[in-house]
């Protein structure tokens, strides 16, 4: 419907259904499989032999009847909801591997596809979730966005580049597709008269992040496909396939330079004029709809009035509405689905779009049919009837699912939100305020460009892991100002609720003085969240309150162990470099003191020591078993020094035992030790060392 399904599709669903029969029967790994279902939009979840399959939907774009068949798949493969993303695509979760061919080819047959859904792929498009309805969209980027899938899905490149490919479309300089945070983004402009785009690379979220930096003041509309496919060939032919950490558009941009990525650009764009391909297949979106049979009801209510404030915006196309349908994390479940796809199918094929939020929007909606749409939508989300800045909360699916989960982000958002439930705060003031949660500093969960947004981290007291959350604040969004949100605090898991409602509550107080919740935080807001933060610093120790150290929905204490490299590695590094840096810090504090700290000698031992246990899947108990475990994995097995013995078995005598005072120089040196070793682990946590015997 949206987009043209590439002929060779079902071939290659036959051959990916070739390689799950031969995993199944061991002829190939598992690893061998991977490669081939990842960029089939298939990934594997935390519980073994469990997959989820991730749908191409440009620009969130898709019919009833797709939407129904979605939910009667999810329902007889997967789960009991589809997930909404951020990047307005569907999700089916709890999918056997043998079931995964099944839902591929059952949505072949309604137009919609998994296949770039992962991997190093061209990715879903994005377009502004008004696009074609709202007043101050220049034109509607829809058509090109659609037309430009349609091509690059059927090109054999797409499906090979270094790293994943991100496109977005935006209809306005407000940039409501985050153009300026892709790799490639599209933002509609007109010169005289004539329509076109204004053109921004090397974007990007995850880890790293960066503001896209500016191709094109103005390009016509028609070179878009010209531009794209120039920008692809670069990245193709430059792009860092060895390190799959420097291998996003971005880095290509830093590595080579501005000018010598526009020299290599132009060449490119200059080959494809050359090869004169045909003109992108553009056809317009209606923007109307059908009158159901059905009549329209009546509302008269205080709460009807309340929920068309908070959710309910007028089009231009006169008489024509859209509505916001808030789901609670992305998870609508599949009889509400069905029943939403039965309730709109009457009014056409052009009345539903996924927006950010990891909600719903229906457009085209008749405005005298506003009292039915709320009497379904409060039947089947209870969000219907809260705030909308509640609604629009973002969370990943952290911990719970992704196998690179820190914390588990759903459980502490489900938190936050009880906590905005039951404050006596006028959220309705603050109600386009983005508050987005990501599990981990990977930004699934778009917290570098919320206005308060938080990835998951790991702190340590004692001995003891416990969930917590790095702070980033301040980000905007639009053309010419775009910025990414800065890191300002850390607040444990247990506290962010409270935490989070604090920051809005002195928001609200202060709202008026500012333009926007960015300006604030450049004046006085960093400092008023590192108070707020301040009330939170002091844990209490495991024995006196377990609560901190048990993520939100977890059922045992929180821990890094046995996960290991591609679930939680952002975690596993946070740890070791928190143990180093203090360690670091400890010394150059005795280098500069004048009288000698037994204290601080015994403190950076053992965070030397305990830096890299973790690597090696060991949580030690106690400060003596640091010091074990240390000696034993590490000195023993040769990847340190052996001259260090002697510093390992005095500091494990304790903090109050001597003979430290005169071996400042080893401590020292055992701290530069593990820093080298640090420094030569591999992304699969092995050391050169150990390497180098295999």
């Amino acid at each position: 419907m949206f987009y043209k399904i590439p002929a060779n599709l079902a071939s290659e669903l036959e051959e990916l259904d070739a390689y799950i029969e031969r995993f199944r029967r061991g002829d190939i790994d598992a690893a061998a499989l991977k490669v081939r279902r990842v960029p089939f939009g298939c990934y594997e979840q935390r519980t073994d032999g469990t997959f989820m399959v991730r749908i191409r939907t440009t620009g969130g774009a898709l019919t009833p009847h797709q939407l129904r068949t979605m939910a009667t798949i999810s329902a007889r493969y997967g789960n009991a909801a589809i997930h909404i993303t951020t990047r307005q695509e569907f999700q089916i979760h709890d999918v056997a591997l043998e079931n995964i061919l099944p839902v591929m080819r059952e949505l072949l047959l309604v137009g919609l596809a998994a296949r770039g859904g992962g991997g190093n792929t061209v990715r879903n498009v994005l377009v502004s979730p008004d696009a074609g309805v709202g007043f101050d969209e220049v034109f509607d980027p829809s058509p090109y966005a659609f037309a430009l899938t349609s091509r690059l899905i059927a090109e054999p490149d797409s499906w090979l580049l270094p790293r994943k490919f991100k496109i977005a479309f935006s209809n306005s300089a407000a940039d409501s597709s985050y153009a300026e945070f892709n790799d490639l983004g599209f933002m509609a402009q007109r010169r005289d008269g004539e329509r076109g785009f204004r053109v921004v690379v090397a974007g990007g979220l995850g880890t790293k992040p960066a503001v896209a930096n500016l191709l094109h003041d103005f390009i016509p509309a028609d070179n878009v496909y010209l531009v794209t496919t120039a920008i692809k060939r670069l990245f193709d032919a430059h792009g860092n396939r060895k390190n799959r950490h420097a291998a996003r558009l971005r880095f290509l941009w830093s590595t080579l330079g501005e000018e010598r990525f526009r020299e290599l650009y132009d060449e490119q764009l200059q080959r494809v004029r050359l090869e004169n391909p045909p003109a992108l297949e553009l056809e317009e979106v209606p923007q109307t709809s059908s009158l159901p049979s059905f009549p329209p009801e009546a509302d008269h209510s205080s709460e009807f009035e309340q929920w068309k404030q908070r959710f309910v915006e007028l089009q231009r196309q006169s008489g024509l509405v859209s509505v916001l349908v808030p789901v609670f994390l992305g998870n609508l479940k599949n009889e509400y689905a069905l029943r939403l796809a039965d309730f709109l199918e009457p009014f056409g094929d052009f009345v539903l779009r996924a927006p950010f939020g990891q909600n719903l929007r229906l457009r085209n909606i008749p405005e005298r049919y506003l009292p039915n749409v709320f009497h379904l939508l409060r039947e089947i989300t209870e969000l219907s009837t809260g705030p909308r800045l509640v609604a629009n909360s973002i969370s990943c699916t952290g911990a719970d699912t992704c196998k690179l989960g820190i914390c588990l982000s759903k459980g502490a958002l489900s938190a936050t939100v009880d906590r905005l439930k039951d404050s006596t705060l006028d959220l309705h003031q603050i109600q386009d305020f983005r508050l987005n949660l990501s599990g981990c500093p990977n930004t699934c969960g778009q917290h570098m460009i919320a206005d308060l947004g938080f990835f998951g981290n790991v702190g340590r007291k004692d001995q003891q892991m416990f969930p917590a959350y790095m702070v980033v604040a301040g980000a905007e969004i639009g053309e010419g100002k775009a910025r990414l949100a800065r890191q300002i605090d850390r607040v444990n898991a247990r506290d962010l609720p409270e935490f989070v409602h604090e920051v809005l509550k002195v928001w609200i107080a202060k709202k008026d003085n500012y333009a926007s919740f960015s300006a604030y935080i450049d004046s006085e807001g960093t400092a008023d969240i590192r108070a707020i933060g301040d009330r939170f610093r002091t844990m209490p120790a495991f024995t006196d309150d377990q609560r901190y150290y048990f993520d939100w929905g977890a059922a045992e204490p929180f821990s890094l162990v046995g996960k290991g490299m591609g679930e939680c590695s952002a975690g596993l590094f946070d740890l070791i470099e928190v143990d180093l840096k203090s360690a670091r810090n400890l010394r150059e504090e005795l280098r500069s003191a004048e009288t000698q700290n037994d204290g601080a000698l015994y403190a950076i031992a053992l965070r030397s020591a305990r830096a890299l246990l973790i690597t090696r899947g060991i949580e030690a108990s106690t400060d003596q078993a640091v010091f074990e475990n240390f000696r034993k994995h590490f000195v023993i097995a040769g990847l340190i020094d052996a001259r260090f013995e002697p510093v390992i078995t005095t500091a494990a005598q304790g903090p109050g035992g001597r003979g430290l005072d005169v071996l400042e120089d080893e401590v020292f040196d055992l701290l530069a030790g593990v820093e080298a070793l640090y420094r030569s682990m591999d992304n699969s946590l092995r050391f050169a060392a150990e390497v180098q015997r295999v």
